[in-house]
């Protein structure tokens, strides 16, 4: 008998996420025991994540990418290996839900549940995020500078929308946030060696990040390595203009733009340079990052 744990963050899409995991419960077969918890603040997921990892089969997150990404620390803050943690997976129910357009996730609970007895899991690389706060898992991509200060900004308007709409709807926020950052320059070193200069860092584990956008077309977070895509300092007009090429093409395709493979990456700067990881705001530079490959088993509904 199959063992499920589905984490609700009810407040998700704007109480959809509760009404998605009772419909996932209802779908799944009765011969599976399925116990459904809702978190109650920030950080439940992953305490509950981190508690049940021994007792459970399978965790299922049913909310946004933020969800996602506490249910992935509490499991990754076990320390074990991914055979011996549960299998993870994920009913979106968020408004910007960047790991469904990452890992085509499926938002559909009634066929969620009837795929889930069906499908394998497959271990998945995660980015490990050392820094003043402590570790921090990433699933999808880590952003340092421009990219994190615009998280930042849509994280504080609270209006419920993220990804492009969210984007779109609070752009005079967004923009002005910008217009206010100082742009320290980033230090940065990939795999031991210098990276040089620069004013804004993306390690992508996936291909497509949030608001619909490309980081670079290689990245891949079954092959053992992280795309590194750096902007070089320059004006903030040409900041923006290489920044649209992230919906146009891929940002690692822009001009001026630098775009390496790596699995350890140190970053610092000696101004205040702000850092997100899976569309969340964490903390300031400086930080380490290392790759841990496999580090779960994905359930790919």
């Amino acid at each position: 008998m199959t063992s499920y744990l589905v984490i609700v963050n009810p407040a998700s899409g704007r109480g959809r996420a509760r009404l998605r995991a009772d419909a996932l419960r209802s779908g799944l077969p009765k011969s599976c025991h399925v116990e459904v918890v809702e978190t109650g603040h920030r950080g439940a997921a992953a305490e509950l994540a981190a508690g049940r990892a021994t007792s459970v089969d399978r965790i299922i997150a049913v909310g946004g990418d933020g969800t996602l990404n506490e249910v992935l620390s509490g499991l990754v803050a076990t320390g074990r290996s991914a055979q011996e943690l549960p299998e993870l997976s994920f009913l979106p129910a968020g408004t910007a839900n960047a790991a469904t357009r990452a890992f085509g996730f499926n938002s559909d609970p009634d066929a969620v549940a009837g795929a889930l007895p069906e499908v394998d899991s497959r271990p998945v690389d995660v980015g490990i995020v050392s820094h003043e706060g402590g570790e921090r898992p990433f699933l999808l991509w880590f952003g340092a500078g421009y990219d994190a200060v615009v998280i930042e900004a849509l994280n504080a308007t609270r209006t419920g929308l993220m990804g492009l709409s969210g984007l779109m709807a609070n752009s005079r926020q967004v923009l002005g946030a910008l217009n206010r950052y100082a742009a320290p320059q980033i230090e940065m070193e990939v795999d031991g060696s210098s990276f040089g200069l620069v004013s804004s860092v993306f390690l992508a584990n996936v291909r497509a990040v949030a608001f619909g956008g490309i980081l670079a077309e290689t990245a891949d977070p079954f092959d053992g390595q992280l795309d590194v895509v750096a902007v070089p300092p320059g004006s903030k007009s040409k900041l923006i203009r290489q920044g649209l090429s992230i919906l146009t093409s891929s940002l690692a395709r822009a001009k001026g733009v630098r775009h390496t493979v790596g699995t350890q990456m140190k970053l610092n700067s000696p101004g205040r340079v702000p850092f997100q990881l899976d569309g969340e705001p964490v903390g300031m530079l400086p930080a380490a990052v290392r790759l841990k490959r496999g580090a779960v088993r994905l359930l790919l509904t």
